[in-house]
């Protein structure tokens, strides 16, 4: 039969479920399956990072806004500690882990040494019982397959950008058009070009930032080029007096990359190159002039004496005929 269970069970104990409430439990179990076999540390401790599109695969039998409300309330709770530990600062996927103390408090039941999970060296040791004893999907010995499938999954834009997203693009390039995720890297890219040229022209006219994303891909895919670059090359553009009224697409970013690049380069190259003087004729300044503001203040018979130009001027001339 379908119903009866062919594929890695979703688990949760009546006591976390009674503490804490049945969906709140559901899913901070399955966080803290997915904390189990996180290789992502900070501050010492396991976190784990999806975006809610993700976290609503997990969970097929909520609704998008349902999965969301329930982890709403689990940050309110301080049950699920949030961080942000992104390499893009337009990236806002959150990262979350488990306060183990403060849901160990809620279920009011005492560790025992033999449900802590050994080869556990980081927070979850301090899992309570009505998470360990559950030991989610851990029912499958051979559900390995399974567990590298599920953790395909949970990868937001915060991977490591010079790897192609292919994994998260396989089955999407099956279809003829290509759905973005408004917490992808192609999207969010696509929507900061988008950003800042509205904030020049409020009025420019929305465009359609899944057409828009799909460029972005192509300049990640085809040109080879990473977000950090892509993100840099929006920044500069739309701060640049000629391009930001040339750059009004991802498709025309695209197009204008090479070229964007190398006037980069040049310019970087023209700022860090040492400033040389043009070789011209040196004036040689007369004495009296370096000495003019040392001269003795003169005589009320001396500023009374008339000069007679016309007089100097004739010993002028003659001197250059001389």
């Amino acid at each position: 039969m379908n119903l009866l269970i062919n594929e890695p069970p979703l688990q949760v104990l009546p006591t976390l479920a009674t503490k804490i409430g049945l969906n709140n439990a559901i899913v901070v179990q399955q966080v803290h399956y997915w904390l189990r076999i996180s290789n992502n540390i900070r501050d010492g401790q396991a976190w784990v990072y999806k975006s809610i599109d993700e976290w609503a695969e997990q969970f097929p039998f909520y609704s998008k806004r349902t999965v969301q409300r329930i982890i709403a309330e689990l940050e309110s709770k301080e049950i699920l500690v949030v961080g942000n530990f992104n390499k893009l600062k337009f990236d806002r996927t959150k990262w979350y882990r488990i306060d183990y103390e403060k849901l160990e408090n809620l279920c009011n039941g005492a560790l025992r040494q033999n449900d802590i999970i050994e080869d556990d060296n980081l927070s979850l040791r301090n899992a309570p019982n009505c998470l360990n004893e559950s030991r989610q999907n851990d029912v499958m010995d051979n559900d390995k397959m399974a567990v590298s499938e599920h953790d395909k999954m949970a990868v937001p834009i915060t991977r490591e950008y010079t790897e192609n997203t292919t994994e998260n693009t396989t089955d999407k390039k099956k279809s003829r058009k290509q759905v973005y995720d408004e917490s992808s890297v192609h999207y969010q890219l696509a929507k900061l070009l988008y950003e800042k040229i509205l904030a020049d022209d409020p009025s420019f006219k929305e465009p359609n930032l899944q057409t828009w994303s799909d460029h972005i891909r192509l300049m990640m895919e085809r040109d080879g080029r990473t977000a950090e670059q892509i993100e840099y090359l929006i920044e500069w553009s739309q701060n640049h007096t000629f391009w930001n009224s040339h750059i009004l697409s991802t498709k025309k970013l695209r197009e204008k990359a090479t070229t964007l690049i190398k006037q980069i380069k040049a310019e970087n190259e023209k700022k860090s190159a040492p400033i040389k003087y043009n070789n011209g004729r040196t004036e040689i300044l007369p004495e009296w002039f370096n000495k003019r503001d040392q001269q003795e203040p003169q005589t009320t018979e001396q500023q009374n004496e008339t000069i007679d130009f016309e007089v100097e001027r004739q010993k002028i001339l003659a001197k250059l005929e001389g």
